[in-house]
Order: C-alpha cells, then sequence, then structure tokens
C-alpha cells in the first residue's frame, strides 16, 4: 500500500508478479489493504484495521482468475519479452508485454506502467540465449506471432479474448506475422489476452469483414458480431416495421378506421410496404428468387 497505492498502478504490478515465470508470494494483509508491518515474532497485529471491500473485490475480478491459471504463467521455456514501438521508431520503456505457452494454450500480457497513454506495436521479442549441443550460446529473437505459435495463413485469423474486460478482439494472422499487435493503454492499464482460437475464413469472408468492420476494436464475442453484421441488411428493414413508434401508429390509424377511412388505408399501405422491403432484404440475402409482393401481403 505505501509503495503501489491501492488503484490501477497496484493491481497492474500484482497482476505481472501473477503471470511472471517464478513463484508469485503475497504478503499478510496484502489483498485487505492492511498497512501495519511487523515480524513473524508477532504473536498478532497492533493495529485494528478494516478490510478494504474495493481492493479485495479487484483481487476477485483481476487477480485471483489468474492465479486460477498459473500453470500458464509460471514456466520459463516459452516465455518471451517485447518492446513497444511507438509511431517515431523508440521503444517504450514504460510499457511491460510478454507471452507465454503452456501445451496449445497461449498468453500475452501488457501493462503500461506510467501515468500517460501508451500507443505502439509489439512485435520482435527481446534477444535471449539459445544453448547449442556443443556447449555454446547465441542471441536469437523471435516474432510475437512466432512466440504464439500461429499459422501464417492470409486467410487464417486469430480471436483474443481479455481477461479483464471479457471483450474479445480479432486479427488477421498475417498482419500479426508481418507487424505484430497494435496496442493502446491508458495509465496504469493492462491487457492479459488468452484464449486464443484461430479460425479460418469462410467463402463469405466472414471473418474478414468483421475485422475490418471493428477497425480494432473490441466486442463481446465476436461470433455474436458476425451474426449481427452479416444479418444487418435484415435487421434494418425489420426495425423499421418492427418498432414501438409505428406499432403505435399503425393501431392508432387503424382504430380510428370507422371515421377516417383514408387513415386506415394509409396504415396499410405503410405496413405493406416494410414488410415489403423486409421480405425482399429476406431474398437477398438467401439469394432467393420469386415474387415478394404475396408474401408480404
Amino acid at each position: 500500500v505505501d509503495q503501489f497505492g491501492k488503484g490501477d498502478k497496484y493491481i497492474g504490478v500484482c497482476l505481472m508478479m501473477m503471470t511472471l515465470p517464478g513463484l508469485p508470494m503475497l504478503g499478510h494483509g496484502q489483498i485487505e489493504g492492511f498497512t501495519e508491518k511487523y515480524g513473524m515474532e508477532y504473536r498478532k497485529a497492533y493495529w485494528e484495521e478494516q478490510v478494504d471491500g474495493y481492493l479485495v473485490e479487484r483481487h476477485e475480478r483481476d487477480i485471483f482468475p489468474l492465479m486460477r491459471k498459473r500453470y500458464m504463467f509460471a514456466a520459463a521455456e516459452n516465455f518471451l519479452l517485447y518492446d513497444l514501438y511507438t509511431q517515431d521508431g523508440s521503444v517504450n520503456e514504460d510499457v511491460f508485454a510478454y507471452s507465454n505457452r503452456a501445451g496449445d494454450e497461449r498468453s500475452l500480457v501488457v501493462y503500461q506502467n506510467r501515468f500517460g497513454t501508451a500507443r505502439g506495436w509489439i512485435n520482435k521479442s527481446a534477444a535471449y540465449a539459445v544453448k547449442h549441443p556443443d556447449g555454446s550460446k547465441t542471441l536469437a529473437q523471435r516474432t510475437l506471432a512466432e512466440g504464439l505459435g500461429l499459422t501464417y495463413d492470409e486467410n487464417t485469423y486469430t480471436i483474443l479474448h481479455d481477461q479483464i474486460t471479457g471483450l474479445e478482439i480479432i486479427r488477421s494472422n498475417r498482419e500479426l506475422h508481418e507487424r505484430g499487435l497494435y496496442i493502446d493503454l491508458d495509465a496504469y492499464k493492462y491487457r492479459v489476452y488468452t484464449g486464443f482460437r484461430q479460425v479460418h475464413d469462410n467463402e463469405w469472408r466472414q471473418y474478414a469483414h468483421v475485422a475490418e468492420y471493428l477497425g480494432g476494436g473490441a466486442v463481446p464475442n465476436i461470433e455474436d458480431a458476425i451474426k449481427e453484421i452479416f444479418l444487418a441488411s435484415v435487421h434494418a428493414p425489420y426495425r423499421e416495421l418492427m418498432n414501438a413508434g409505428m406499432l403505435r401508429w399503425m393501431i392508432t390509424n387503424r382504430a380510428a378506421g370507422e371515421a377516417d377511412e383514408a387513415s386506415a388505408r394509409s396504415a396499410l399501405e405503410e405496413a405493406e410496404t416494410k414488410t415489403l422491403a423486409l421480405v425482399e432484404a429476406i431474398q437477398k440475402l438467401l439469394k432467393v428468387d420469386g415474387e415478394a409482393r404475396p408474401i408480404a401481403l
């Protein structure tokens, strides 16, 4: 608490401790936000401190789920550390970025350890020593895509799930191999990408379309976003027909039919026009020929 406080900086440092190789250790009272320091010879604490419920909740939300996945982070065999390169080609030394693998599972952690915004690309790893059979060592580097074991294919895309926000992003494997991953983080913010899924694009190029549509943005579920984009041409005329204002207008004018036949006829014609637009949109989406008007009527 004295060194890192109780805000995003503390959570970011704690998150790094939980996701770096080795054995993380939590101090007594750290999760509860206690400040008293005492040694092993003390039988009990002297101060009567109250548990900080908000800090505990943040541990439960951001830290404990990572502790349950320690097997993904503990080993060093597949660990790689990356630099973040800014637009002018310089390295942002305030950003910690590293990847790891455990079997078929992958992880990528990025943390901005400064009060300021960090933007740039992570791609090339820091140099690491490679041991050879004769006992000699050489330095080598790997790209982010190589470190994550991603396929190099123009029609393959990778979906990354952020453990912290619960959101997903999608990137083409070609971009990940050639440029890496673009990062945009505010002060003391962090990303923990897990649940990597490689998907091969289909004949409709749905993954390419959703990647272009999102423009690097995140959504709760990529598959749901694909459905929404794919059905956008049907959703628009459906909303025109089925909305509270339209239904209220139709009911009002139809109820006044006996007194005002013109209003009733107008309501029916409006409903027919919008229903026809919906049916035609469905036909176009499904590539079905036929007369739409009889269905709309």
